[in-house]
């Protein structure tokens, strides 16, 4: 009988059945991967906004106010430092996280200042988590505290509107809110440390500066009197009680304070402030309040004290 059946090499080695499963089975791909998509794209659109992303886009919108309606100073915050301060605080808010900023009344009006900018900055920076973040808000606020105090001299320095917003943050505190076993070794062991540094070098400036000063003798007096006010601070207490303590008997000074003591009185303030905005990344609760209200006199006496150079964009930050 002849072999009707077609050659071996034209028979084919996947049935009809495997071809189809095959096209089931990438079928079901594509509809898990598009639900995948719809997952994420609602994910996006409903999950809450954390307390974080709260703030840094509250800063970045605050960054742009001052940019477009507060207009500083070129010389002191050009244009490429201002552009740095807004690319530190990340992208804008997507449509969904502008509807939960609404959603929490988070949408701050335009700041009136500069110093009141700088103010929002520091409120935003005392109770985030993530320390970059902490770490930019206290240096942009740092710079724009200086921005704002060029140019107003003593009244920059003014011990009583310090005091008065020290207590307004402070209220309710009860004081001392750390024992000395979890300040020492802590952030704020080195922020103390610089504030006394930048105290002994104001106690040695106005020494070598005199009465007949003036102006420039009353700064120097400014800032030491805020200084040793916020040394006496019992939110530090425990600190003062740490092996080998944060405030020393003597400090290095910085140079020329022989030739030029109330410059470099500034410098010593620029690295004081410096030094604060590092410590308030690792610090948290009351002893990084502490730490804000510092680097505010740090930043403002800096640039009064040395007013010669440009504010850094982020003092402290790489």
């Amino acid at each position: 009988m002849e072999d009707t059946r077609p050659p071996e090499e034209f028979v084919s080695s996947h049935p009809p059945a495997d071809r189809a499963r095959a096209w089931r089975l990438a079928a079901l791909g594509l509809v898990l991967a598009l639900l995948l998509v719809l997952a994420a794209g609602a994910w996006s659109l409903w999950r809450p906004l954390s307390d974080d992303d709260a703030a840094r886009l509250a800063a970045r919108a605050a960054t742009g106010s001052v940019r477009t309606q507060l207009h500083p100073n070129p010389w002191l915050l050009p244009e490429d430092a201002l552009t740095r301060q807004l690319d530190a605080f990340g992208p804008p808010a997507t449509p969904a996280q502008q509807r939960r900023l609404e959603e929490r009344g988070a949408v701050a009006p335009a700041p009136p200042s500069l110093e009141a900018a700088a103010d929002d900055l520091a409120r935003l920076a005392r109770s985030t988590e993530d320390e970059h973040l902490t770490a930019d808000l206290a240096a942009v606020a740092a710079s724009w505290w200086a921005g704002a105090a060029s140019g107003r001299g003593a009244d920059a320095l003014s011990s009583q509107d310090d005091a008065r917003e020290t207590e307004q943050e402070t209220e309710g505190t009860g004081g001392a809110v750390t024992d000395r076993e979890d300040a020492c070794g802590s952030g704020l062991t080195t922020a103390v440390t610089a504030v006394d540094r930048s105290l002994f070098t104001a106690e040695t400036a106005a020494a070598r500066t005199g009465p007949e000063a003036g102006t420039a003798g009353g700064l120097v007096d400014g800032a030491a009197e805020l200084h040793r006010a916020a040394l006496s601070d019992p939110r530090v207490a425990p600190v003062l009680e740490c092996e080998p303590p944060p405030v020393a008997g003597h400090h290095e000074l910085p140079p020329g304070v022989q030739e030029d003591p109330v410059r470099a009185l500034g410098r010593a303030e620029q690295e004081a402030r410096d030094t604060l905005v590092r410590a308030a990344a690792s610090s948290s609760g009351e002893q990084r309040a502490w730490i804000l209200e510092a680097l505010r006199t740090a930043a403002r006496a800096g640039q009064v004290l040395d007013p010669e150079q440009p504010v850094p964009a982020l003092p402290g930050r790489p």
